[in-house]
């Protein structure tokens, strides 16, 4: 009954439901620039652990003239193409999926996301100056004929190949924008494989696959960006980050790159490749640190802001196999300093790190406690130390943070990329210095 007066209320009413900023669910299509019209969809399901992509890429294809912005969006830049009516792109910026319809009185079978049937009669108002502009409206929903005030619409019955079913794209529907852009959906691709004139299109049953995963109470989002934009505004927007979208061929070889590639002033000290650590014992034949390219750029920014001040980071472990994790979660099965491997550890997906400051001569600054010292004193929040102890570990804990990471209460070492979260790789550290 709850969902039969949703619908109810959905068709009486002319307008899509508001807007809103982010969802649980995303729909991410990214094309190669601004002007290309083709597309790859990648699905993602946010986590306890963070972002979990749904299987491989999906092939879609957008606006003959590629992607505009909304202009309602952060981090444009100038010189960048703005959406409005007639301009044969699709919207770029990040937009909430409100409702699917189709032709067919009940959804495809599994899919329990709101939906609207598709009956003659039923227009979407693409006239500018109409009172309707931008939204789906029934004929039977007017009073009379003088409510119909527009000279152009989508007849939304007659576009029977793309528009059997589709999903709502919720553009310029709170309180439209005359000339901005008007009836955005994602729909079924033309049997050609064409282009379309501003919406995002790609196979019967790959949309059917996304209608069944969809979740209302997951406020599902399609974000729709140029990769290069993507990767400018992902951090910020609190999205997947690029690398959950390689292969997974590529991602499940060795997606890691050598920090000192990326960072090579920085001092690395891999204690887990020799015997000063608190197994006793070397457990890695491997000396190198590998991260997430995402994850050693931002190291990069903590070295460069601690060279302004005459110091350098020392890395103690970065990539960490997942036998390595089994076996330190045999010694110490204490959440607080090991993580189960059941679930994994940041270090097992190459986007954490554990570290120490230098000095200029490769000193270390003085620290709570040495590294891997379980007890309450290695935590944030210990407070029975001398002045310039704690001045040093703040040094670290805020210039770690201000790159983007954050901090594992307790332990002062241990920072976790506060955006990164791909799956694990279990790979051997060893085949990697061969």
């Amino acid at each position: 009954m709850i969902l039969l007066s949703l619908l109810l209320v959905m068709t009486a009413s002319p307008c899509f439901p508001r807007e809103s900023g982010g969802g649980a669910q995303v729909i991410v299509s990214v094309t190669d620039s601004w002007n290309d019209s083709r597309a790859t969809l990648f699905l993602f399901d946010r986590t306890g652990e963070g972002w979990c992509r749904k299987g491989e890429g999906i092939a879609a294809v957008v606006g003959r003239q590629g992607l505009a912005w909304d202009s309602n969006s952060g981090g444009i830049l100038p010189g960048e193409p703005i959406k409005a009516e007639g301009d044969l792109r699709a919207p770029a910026g990040i937009f909430p999926i409100p409702l699917a319809m189709g032709l067919s009185a009940q959804p495809p079978g599994g899919a329990l996301f709101p939906y609207r049937q598709i009956v003659e009669g039923i227009h979407c108002v693409d006239d500018p100056s109409s009172r309707y502009y931008n939204r789906i409206i029934g004929i039977h929903e007017l009073s009379d004929d003088r409510g119909r005030d527009w000279k152009s619409s989508e007849r939304m019955w007659e576009f029977a190949d793309m528009y059997r079913i589709l999903l709502v794209v919720g553009y310029n529907t709170s309180d439209p924008k005359a000339g901005k852009g008007s009836c955005i959906f994602i729909h079924i691709r033309h049997s050609s494989g064409e282009p379309t004139c501003g919406c995002t299109a790609l196979s019967e049953g790959d949309l059917i696959r996304i209608m069944k995963w969809i979740q209302s109470d997951r406020n599902p989002v399609l974000v729709q960006l140029p990769r290069n934009v993507y990767a400018r505004v992902w951090n910020s927007w609190q999205l997947p980050s690029p690398s959950l979208m390689e292969p997974r061929s590529t991602s499940k070889t060795f997606p890691l790159v050598d920090i000192k590639t990326m960072v090579p002033d920085a001092a690395v000290d891999m204690r887990y490749a020799g015997s000063n650590n608190f197994t006793g014992r070397k457990i890695y034949d491997c000396g190198r640190c590998f991260l997430r390219a995402e994850t050693a750029a931002k190291v990069a920014r903590v070295q460069r802001e601690l060279k302004k001040k005459g110091l350098s980071l020392k890395l103690w472990d970065c990539y960490r196999p997942l036998a390595a994790q089994r076996l330190f979660w045999s010694l110490v099965p204490d959440p607080r300093f090991v993580a189960d491997p059941k679930a994994g550890s940041r270090h097992n997906r190459g986007n954490a790190v554990d570290v120490t400051l230098v000095d200029s001569a490769g000193r270390e600054l003085e620290m709570p406690t040495a590294f891997d010292d379980f007890s309450v004193r290695a935590g944030h929040g210990e407070k029975n130390l001398p002045l310039q102890v704690i001045e040093n570990r703040t040094l670290l804990a805020e210039t770690m943070e201000q790159a983007g990471f954050k901090r594992l209460y307790s332990e002062w070492w241990h920072y976790d990329d506060g955006d990164g979260a791909g799956e694990m790789i279990d790979a051997s550290l060893n085949e990697r210095c061969r």
